[in-house]
């Protein structure tokens, strides 16, 4: 039996609520992951027995047992990190008592089930941009390294592949719920996709919530990195458009939008 320490509960509204393992090296659920899940109790509409969703960077699982609840049956959830996936799989035990999500190891469009068509994906990429090499010798130096980092910068180099490669994974009617952050500069993150596209598709997207959060640090190590961080940050600002604000109390604020993406493709010609 879990007991309440190793555990911790994530409430989204409308009865939907999901016990998940507390273990080191996976993230507890932040308060994006908790926005975005009830965003998904309001509009996710894959119940379909033949329709299809995708969790993509499931981490604990969260949105895809959250999908699940709701009505999903169809659902696949990728991490690139196995003990990520593999304690998701023992969340959905704990929550539902069997196994029905496709839990596996992979990179975007990369795991097995990944490769093919949905109806729904739902992704909350990281939030920060590629640290400069200077940020990342820094970060290296205070021995901060690993797939903590991977979880949280890069998140321009991952959005940008993500939406490259989205209209190639979704139906014709299929459309992707996107958490993304302003500090990764969103205005160049989408002008580099719209480079990328071809005449034969582009992306639509449609702002459906936008929440303002405070960066936390929660260890001494981050702690320590932070005049370093503030000034990378600023970095950001200057030459990609990151957002943010810092107030009297040398917090800083960042905006974090829930946003749509759906294909348009041309019409089809008749003769």
């Amino acid at each position: 039996m879990v007991s309440s320490q190793d555990s911790y509960e994530a409430y989204f509204g409308l009865g939907h609520s999901l016990r998940l393992l507390d273990r080191s090296g996976v993230f507890r659920v932040s308060p994006a992951g908790l926005r975005l899940g009830d965003l998904l109790v309001r509009h996710a509409e894959v119940t379909a027995d033949d329709g299809w969703a995708l969790d993509m960077g499931t981490g604990s699982g969260v949105q895809a047992l959250l999908l699940r609840s709701i009505g999903a049956r169809n659902i696949v959830a990728t991490d690139i990190s196995e003990p990520s996936v593999k304690i998701a799989g023992e969340n959905e035990i704990l929550n539902f008592g069997d196994q029905a999500v496709n839990f596996e190891v992979g990179g975007l469009f990369d795991a097995p089930s990944a490769d093919r068509a949905f109806d729904l994906i739902v992704f909350n990429p990281p939030g920060w941009r590629t640290p400069s090499p200077d940020c990342q010798e820094g970060l290296e130096r205070l021995g901060l390294t690993g797939l903590g980092l991977e979880a949280m910068f890069s998140g321009d180099r991952v959005l940008t592949e993500f939406l490259c490669r989205l209209p190639d994974h979704l139906t014709e009617s299929g459309r992707a719920i996107v958490g993304f952050n302003s500090m990764v500069g969103i205005q160049k993150v989408l002008t580099d996709v719209r480079k990328q596209f071809g005449a034969h598709h582009s992306l639509r997207f449609r702002l459906l919530e936008r929440h303002t959060f405070p960066l936390f640090v929660y260890t001494e190590k981050w702690r320590a990195s932070l005049d370093m961080l503030m000034a990378e940050f600023e970095l950001w600002k200057e030459h990609y458009g990151s957002a943010f604000s810092v107030h009297a109390d040398g917090t800083l604020y960042f905006s974090y939008e829930l946003v749509e993406c759906r294909v348009s493709r041309p019409a089809r010609t008749t003769r």
